[in-house]
């Protein structure tokens, strides 16, 4: 009995001292520290890119007061004076309509979920619209029945601030919702001219104007650098003096001094490149 106890007091030793003997075999690992987190996007840094989309707008011609309209034959002028005390439509409202296209390139800087920036961006435009003169009452006595009022925008360059929010929408920290104004500058055409006779008639004249613009947007990271973005521009211009030199050098056309007012709607898309790495 006294044997049979001592051997199971060995086997019990023997079985806690083999973990241990075993363990003491084994080399213990190195530490190993945490894998890094998901790389979090920035929208800091500069970049470039391209934008296409349509612009809508209105333009309203109308008379000056005290103004001097050439009448009778071309090439015989009688000037007259209005008298209509000025602000009179001289075609109702022009609706204009066309593509707009252009480049643009900013910088981003980002602060916790805050982004700001400023962007400057230059585009061409086919933008045009026109109106009869039917009905114009300071022109009473003349045939304006066929006669056409017409504005168009060749280009328009804007530069302004931007102020947007990181992470706002399903996209997370990849995507950016915004506002934006600042100042533009357009080149705007103002003519007039006959149907059927618009190079005898016609007369042009070009104003590069300033105005101001305020918007939205929303732009969304596709990675290694690459991001594409929606936006609505408002752009408004003062109201300015054109028809200010005599057309054909001086000869008649029935043209009167006026004033031109003009705003724009654009909506556009566009895609930009983060210069200077993958954008993260």
């Amino acid at each position: 009995m006294k044997k049979l106890f001592l051997g199971s007091v060995a086997l019990v030793a023997l079985g806690l001292g083999a973990p241990a003997a075993f363990a003491a075999e084994r080399p213990v690992p190195a530490y190993a520290p945490p894998p890094p987190p998901v790389p979090v996007y920035t929208w800091t840094g500069c970049y470039a890119g391209a934008n296409a989309g349509t612009s809508t707008g209105r333009s309203t011609q109308t008379t000056l007061g005290n103004s001097l309209v050439t009448g009778g034959a071309l090439g015989a002028p009688a000037p007259r004076l209005l008298g209509d005390g000025g602000g009179t439509s001289i075609a109702g409202d022009l609706n204009l309509s066309g593509f707009i296209g252009g480049f643009q390139g900013g910088c981003n800087y980002q602060w916790g979920v805050w982004v700001f920036g400023f962007e400057g961006d230059g585009s061409a435009t086919d933008k045009e619209g026109q109106n009869f003169e039917t009905g114009l009452v300071p022109f009473a006595g003349v045939n304006r029945a066929n006669w056409i009022s017409q504005t168009q925008e060749r280009w328009l360059v804007t530069a302004r601030g931007k102020l947007g929010l990181s992470g706002w929408g399903w996209f997370g920290d990849k995507s950016m919702a915004y506002v934006t104004g600042g100042a533009a500058w357009a080149k705007i055409d103002t003519s007039e001219f006959l149907v059927g006779n618009q190079t005898g008639t016609g007369h042009q004249e070009s104003n590069t104007r300033t105005g101001w613009t305020v918007g939205a947007g929303y732009e969304y990271s596709l990675g290694y650098g690459w991001s594409i973005k929606g936006e609505y521009l408002y752009v408004k211009f003062d109201d300015y003096t054109t028809f200010t030199t005599p057309p054909f050098g001086g000869a008649g056309g029935n043209i009167a001094p006026r004033s031109n007012k003009l705003y724009d709607n654009i909506f556009r898309a566009g895609m930009n490149y983060k210069i200077g790495g993958w954008g993260y």
